[in-house]
């Protein structure tokens, strides 16, 4: 293979080797500038699969992020499949450990640049299925990028009953359990990732891969603060949040790891820590969703449980309530709406899928508003409204989630609350003595502890 030619490269070297096979380094052979990195699978022998799986990694080309290695082409030659991706500088963070564990502003640099990565790929509906140590190279100047992005959708990691290490260490309990995966399986891995890093060794160890796969599934790890003291408590509460065998109890998206992120270091800058996150290289094009999270996305897991409110009970006479009025105020009125279709949503009809996905908003909202996610529920009808207001064909979903929006607006159910007196409250509590402010402010966080943003408030002035 050395000095031969695969596709439109001529390898050089080989540079590494997989389960699933080797890679090679390889220039151009048009270009002897281009550089890239060339993986062979030569156990994929199947006429029909060949002759289709060029195709199916055609999506990966639409990645271009600074902290993801590009792919470039693929295709069979000779009748072995292979894949060219951007030749990665650096070394992989599997090496990397293999000299001691990172320190925890390190696994921070890393975990930040790989959630940039990650939120590239989400919005375009690309997950990554096989986040690893090995799959994280790191340059000379600290740089990160994720390699292998997305080749696991037709290339699955092989799992050798006899070997643990790799791939399974960092298999999310619910593609173990067989269910599809979704960004939040990616997210776990990340944690698996950063708590390697921390610690030096993976969340689970087993002797196969059947012990391997129940840990996964029902086992709890240790926390990370256990095995290396120095990290701080909120990086180690980050870490175990990412790893919740739950998926709900993840964060939503890659975009959330990184405002959980700014968060951290917020609280280890007022604790007098010098923390330094990587500049963000351009071109950067991750800013921009190809979807709204609110109207799901590539991920259909509902949005995390958050504790219920002393008025939960009013949201079954609400829920009902809003069915009834978008019922009489949106009846269709000699115009062609499908009221055959717009009976079975307001009225709970979920017994057809959605049609589009205004439809499948309006739903969300009012499925969120019935179990008492009230500013779920308007961030859901808001995207509708926004995101599908001049769309024609999708008018009926605009005008069921504007009702619904002024439904929450009439009953004032999940309003943002008038914080003027918690802050007047929080400024008065500032200037007491030490001991007075003490008893102040825990006065104040025990009145707004069911207030996320007000604890923060109540923290900060600490």
């Amino acid at each position: 293979m050395i000095g031969g030619r695969v596709g439109n490269w001529f390898v050089e070297a080989q540079i590494g080797d997989g389960p699933n096979g080797p890679v090679y380094a390889a220039r151009g052979f048009d270009d002897a500038t281009r550089r890239a990195a060339v993986k062979v699978f030569p156990a994929a022998t199947d006429p029909a699969f060949l002759d289709r799986f060029a195709g199916e990694l055609l999506a990966l080309q639409r990645l271009d992020h600074p902290n993801i290695a590009r792919t470039f082409d693929s295709g069979t030659h000779a009748g072995r499949a292979y894949v060219a991706s951007e030749l990665a500088p650096g070394t992989d963070l599997a090496r990397q450990l293999e000299a001691g564990r990172l320190t925890w502003r390190e696994t921070l640099a890393v975990a930040v640049e790989a959630a940039r990565a990650l939120k590239h790929g989400h919005n375009r509906n690309l997950l990554h299925r096989d986040l690893k140590p090995a799959h994280l190279v790191r340059a000379a100047d600290g740089t990160v990028r994720l390699v292998g992005y997305g080749l696991a959708k037709v290339f699955p990691p092989a799992l050798d009953p006899g070997r643990v290490l790799g791939s399974a260490a960092y298999l999310p309990p619910e593609t173990a359990g067989g269910k599809p995966p979704t960004r939040r399986s990616d997210l776990y891995a990340l944690g698996g990732v950063l708590y390697t890093l921390l610690t030096g060794r993976p969340p689970f160890t087993a002797a196969t891969l059947v012990e391997m796969t129940h840990k996964q599934c029902y086992a709890l790890p240790e926390r990370p603060r256990m095995l290396a003291p120095d990290v701080p408590l909120e990086l180690d509460e980050f870490v175990c949040t990412l790893l919740a065998k739950e998926p709900t109890r993840r964060p939503a998206s890659a975009g959330a790891v990184l405002d959980e992120l700014e968060r951290i270091r917020g609280k280890l800058e007022r604790q007098g820590e010098a923390v330094t996150f990587p500049p963000k290289l351009k071109p950067d094009t991750a800013e921009a969703p190809a979807l709204p999270a609110a109207l799901g996305g590539i991920d259909p897991d509902p949005e995390p449980s958050r504790p219920a409110p002393r008025w939960a009970w009013l949201w079954p006479v609400l829920a009902a309530s809003v069915a009834v009025a978008l019922g009489f105020a949106f009846w269709p009125r000699g115009d062609d709406l499908d009221e055959e279709a717009v009976r079975d949503a307001v009225a709970g009809g979920v017994r057809t899928g959605p049609r589009s996905d205004a439809e499948r908003g309006f739903r969300r909202g009012l499925a969120l508003a019935g179990a008492g996610e009230a500013e779920a529920a308007r961030r859901a009808w808001d995207a509708v409204a926004v995101g599908f207001g001049g769309v024609e064909s999708e008018a009926k979903w605009v005008g069921l989630a504007r009702a619904g929006l002024a439904a929450l607006e009439r009953r004032g159910v999940g309003a943002r609350p008038d914080r003027r007196a918690f802050e007047a409250a929080l400024a008065r509590a500032k200037e007491l003595p030490p001991g007075e402010r003490a008893a102040a402010l825990d006065a104040l966080a025990e009145v707004v502890r069911d207030d996320p943003a007000a604890l923060d408030g109540v923290q900060a002035a600490r």
